[in-house]
């Protein structure tokens, strides 16, 4: 879904509620330092689910910051990862954003949405999102060990640019509660110029 050509984009949210995980290339040292004070102190204010990696009843902030860049390294450098702070008990929750110029010939909003391919075990569910221009797909597929994993990811194009964002889970109670901040999350993709 990713092309070279560079788009200029920003998110209009809340910085306490999202943040922007940094390639570790990128000066991440004081990033880590911000974070790591940022998640103690949300961390000591909340009771954290046991499926959280945990140190004495709170979140091991080191393990969950090495998590966190490691997933963003391994993007490359056409895709940004943000991660959600504000469900209690549950956070971070990990996104993957990706703004770029539509293809020539790009794939339908389904296809860049991951409806179709695969083997999930029913049918996407397809929602509309964003006002109506943009959708949500959910779908619900097995992976290597037999484990139920959801993908939720949603998806617009306009201007010449698609802006996807796509979510996984193996905690399938968490797509009712996190798919809407999706779809809000989608509607706060500014897009300023594509070149």
């Amino acid at each position: 879904m990713s092309n070279a050509q560079a788009v200029a984009w920003s998110l209009d949210v809340e910085p306490r509620q999202w943040i922007a995980i940094p390639a570790p290339s990128s000066g991440s040292n004081q990033w880590r330092s911000d974070t790591g004070d940022l998640f103690r102190s949300l961390s000591a204010l909340e009771v954290l689910d046991d499926d959280l990696p945990l140190v004495d009843g709170v979140l091991d902030v080191e393990f969950t910051l090495d998590t966190l860049l490691e997933f963003s390294a391994a993007l490359g450098d056409d895709l940004v990862l943000v991660a959600y702070l504000g469900l209690p008990g549950r956070w971070p929750l990990p996104v993957i954003v990706d703004v770029s110029v539509t293809a020539d010939d790009p794939d339908d909003l389904l296809e860049a949405a991951g409806a179709r391919g695969g083997l999930p075990v029913f049918a996407p569910t397809v929602d509309d999102v964003d006002g109506g221009d943009g959708i949500r797909v959910t779908r619900l597929d097995l992976d290597d060990d037999g484990a139920l994993w959801a993908q939720v990811a949603c998806t617009r194009r306009g201007g010449g640019v698609d802006v996807v964002l796509t979510w996984r889970t193996s905690h399938l109670e968490l797509v009712p509660l996190f798919s809407p901040l999706l779809d809000d999350l989608l509607a706060r993709v500014r897009v300023e110029t594509a070149e």
